[in-house]
């Protein structure tokens, strides 16, 4: 089984990755980055997390080949979906876990750590100097939430609901994986990616802070109106109140 982990940047993504990783190892699966080795996908699939930059047949065929072969593993990635995705979920070959999160706190994320991202280990976000830049960056990312979403058997996760709900978030992720636990396992993996906890020596899931509606106290009510009067329908449809 291929198990896609999918989100909006800076929506907890790789948080939900790692967990949902060591959810699959714990469950007999296999890490995405030893399947990447084992079947010579190295020109497919980019680390450090097993990600996937596009799910466009040229890379999501060569990745999906291990699991004809009875594979389970988990990749990563914040792509949308293609008809060959379609496909292979319509036909239970893959599943999909797709997270997202207020698009406001994400914006605001983003143009944070345009001021601490430093050249040498990271650029995604360093051109992003206005508001506007951000909201440009968020654009085709509120397309693909509005594609995920709409797609029958893929599991919608809300950052902020995982947060308030972390074990039943996390349990139903697990049962709709179909993966099969000891009680132990769950335990110690719910531990390690609990919110506020510190995680242990090693495990980095790229949590700053880790709180909803941070927007509300750091945006004016200028960029507050911008990004409201922007997003007024989607907020309205993601379940946001503005």
């Amino acid at each position: 089984m291929l198990i896609i982990n999918i989100g909006m940047p800076r929506s907890g993504t790789l948080w939900r990755y790692k967990l949902i990783r060591d959810l699959v190892i714990a469950g007999g699966g296999k890490d995405g980055l030893e399947i990447r080795n084992n079947y010579f996908l190295k020109p497919f699939l980019s680390l450090p997390n097993a990600d996937i930059n596009t799910l466009k047949f040229k890379r999501l065929f060569p990745a999906s080949y291990p699991s004809f072969l009875g594979e389970t593993y988990v990749l990563n990635t914040h792509a949308g979906p293609t008809g060959l995705a379609k496909k292979l979920i319509k036909q239970g070959r893959l599943k999909v876990v797709y997270g997202f999160r207020d698009p406001r706190d994400c914006i605001l994320s983003m143009l944070e750590y345009s001021k601490r991202a430093l050249p040498h280990y990271s650029n995604e976000f360093l051109g992003l100097k206005t508001l506007q830049d951000a909201m440009n960056y968020m654009e085709p990312y509120i397309r693909i939430w509005d594609e995920w979403t709409k797609l029958e058997g893929v599991i919608i996760v809300k950052y902020e609901e995982m947060l308030e709900n972390y074990h039943q978030v996390v349990v139903t992720i697990k049962n709709y994986l179909n993966l099969d636990l000891r009680h132990e396992d769950l335990d110690k993996i719910l531990n390690t990616y609990m919110p506020q906890a510190k995680p242990e020596e090693g495990v980095k899931i790229h949590f700053v802070h880790g709180k909803a509606n941070r927007f509300r106290d750091l945006f004016n009510p200028e960029e507050l109106e911008q990004i409201n009067s922007t997003y007024r329908d989607v907020l309205n449809r993601m379940g946001y109140d503005l």
